[in-house]
């Protein structure tokens, strides 16, 4: 099984620290890049999976629209 993660940055103000905070996690967590925004891993099962999802969660930026 393959997870991918395809990451869309935007210019809002603060977010550039953050997303560069979680590259670097998906580099130390054994992802590999495949594209300039696209990560990939390959897990045993999904229960790995849902643990390696939840792990990006918790370092994904969140982002706030503003109207």
């Amino acid at each position: 099984m393959r997870l991918l993660v395809i990451l869309s940055p935007t210019d809002r103000w603060g977010t550039k620290t953050e997303y560069t905070r979680l590259r670097k996690f998906l580099h130390k967590d054994g992802y590999l890049r495949i594209a300039p925004e696209a990560y990939m891993r390959i897990v045993q099962n999904r229960k790995a999976s849902e643990k390696h999802y939840r792990r990006i969660e918790e370092y994904a930026p969140k982002i706030t629209y503003i109207w």
